[in-house]
């Protein structure tokens, strides 16, 4: 008897393990996928779906799938990425997670309309879902429909008025479409819903500047900074930038760039805009050293590119600064910006 109860006390040891083997490689990658450790991620879903047999439902198996497609997102394993949530589809589609996964997907792909199509799939089995709405509004901005995004962030809002992350999306229409009290009024209702959020004040102060209410745009900045203190050099670049360009006073901006990058020397932007702000006072020089620094902080900063092909055409070097516009294309300022790179290159690189 003793034999026997050994024996089904190991067989139910055993059965437990493999049971377990599922959860803990699911566990594992969700672990890794929030330390970023996407490559440690994806083969700990692997290795969870080796065993999927052994997931609870067909809801975890799906699961997994998504999770080792999100980890290939960040990746830019895009075509890897999707196929996970495909296959994760024909398990349960009706799960509105993935549909959400998919869209977020083609949204860092920049596959704009492929990312409004599998939104608005997802917001038919669930049109509450806030990530759905939040994917389409930003597809709807990287393909610059401005109105659309309004139209759409204004739908959603009658579902849920207290939507910080929504409200944000419809005062960035608001800006792009030039109704510059409209937005400052949609980022007052975000921060009479946090009030303790510095960059609901850094918005609301960029607004007011663009809105020319300098004095309450002095304010929105002072606050952000005094709320978190341990940023206040991305307040100060915003005063500069935001501030003292709009007012034209690029003397008086270099105060505020000089106070950002001491507090934090690492700070790319801050060395951009420094420079920007140099070439406007025919310090060339100086306009080429803070964008090379820029530069070597962050390579991938298109804006930057921008900034040094207006400095070759102070210098008249136009062909040079074709070279610099089109770097800036490739890497996404037409997307990520405005459309002032390619009216340069129309007027400059014909």
């Amino acid at each position: 008897m003793r034999t026997l109860l050994i024996v089904l006390l190991l067989q139910c040891s055993l059965y437990l393990g493999a049971q377990n083997n599922f959860g803990f490689y699911f566990n594992q990658g969700i672990d890794n996928l929030a330390r970023d450790k996407y490559s440690e991620a994806i083969k700990d879903f692997t290795e969870a779906l080796q065993h999927r047999k052994e997931a609870p439902n067909d809801y975890k198996v799906a699961s997994a799938l998504m999770e080792r497609g999100i980890a290939k997102m960040h990746l830019e394993n895009y075509s890897s990425a999707i196929s996970d949530i495909d296959e994760a589809l024909k398990l349960k589609p009706e799960y509105t997670d993935l549909y959400h996964a998919k869209s977020l997907i083609y949204l860092n792909a920049k596959k704009f309309d492929e990312s409004i199509t599998w939104a608005d799939k997802g917001l038919v089995l669930k049109p509450e879902n806030e990530d759905l709405m939040i994917n389409k509004i930003r597809a709807l901005e990287g393909k610059k429909n401005y109105k659309e995004m309004l139209a759409v962030s204004d739908t959603f809002l009658v579902i849920n008025p207290r939507c910080v992350p929504v409200l944000n999306a419809k005062a960035d229409a608001l800006q792009h479409l030039k109704d510059f009290a409209g937005a400052v009024a949609t980022f007052d209702k975000v921060i009479e819903i946090d009030p303790q959020n510095p960059a609901a004040h850094y918005n609301r102060g960029v607004a007011n500047a663009q809105n020319k209410n300098f004095d309450a745009a002095l304010a929105d900045m002072n606050r952000g900074m005094a709320i978190d203190t341990s940023q206040r050099f991305v307040g100060l670049n915003n005063i500069a930038f935001f501030i003292k360009f709009e007012q034209k006073d690029y003397k008086g901006s270099l105060e505020y760039f000089d106070k950002a990058i001491s507090l934090n020397p690492k700070f790319s932007y801050a060395y951009n805009n420094r420079g920007f702000a140099k070439i406007q006072l025919n310090d060339l020089s100086g306009a080429r050293e803070d964008i090379n620094k820029s530069l070597d902080l962050d390579p991938t900063n298109s804006y930057a590119y921008k900034t040094m092909a207006l400095l070759y055409l102070a210098e008249k070097k136009a062909s040079k600064a074709c070279e610099q516009l089109k770097k800036a294309l490739l890497l996404g300022y037409a997307i990520d910006h405005d459309d002032e790179v390619d009216n340069l290159l129309k007027v400059h690189c014909k």
